[in-house]
């Protein structure tokens, strides 16, 4: 089994709100959707899609 990590992100009120709704409408939970919407980040920066959105080169926000 490989080994897992856990992340914490911030979201807004909003934001929480409607990915709760989400959840609840599919029956899946948040940590789901948190994973399938980083695998599809993923899966698109490798495809060059979203680099744009990263800050510059060399900019750091900390580990």
């Amino acid at each position: 089994m490989q080994k897992s990590h856990r992340i914490s992100i911030g979201v807004s009120d909003e934001e929480h709100a409607a990915l709760q709704a989400i959840a609840q409408k599919h029956d899946v939970s948040m940590a789901w959707i948190g994973r399938q919407a980083i695998l599809a980040f993923l899966s698109s920066y490798e495809q060059n899609e979203n680099k744009a959105l990263l800050p510059l080169s060399g900019a750091s926000e900390g580990p």
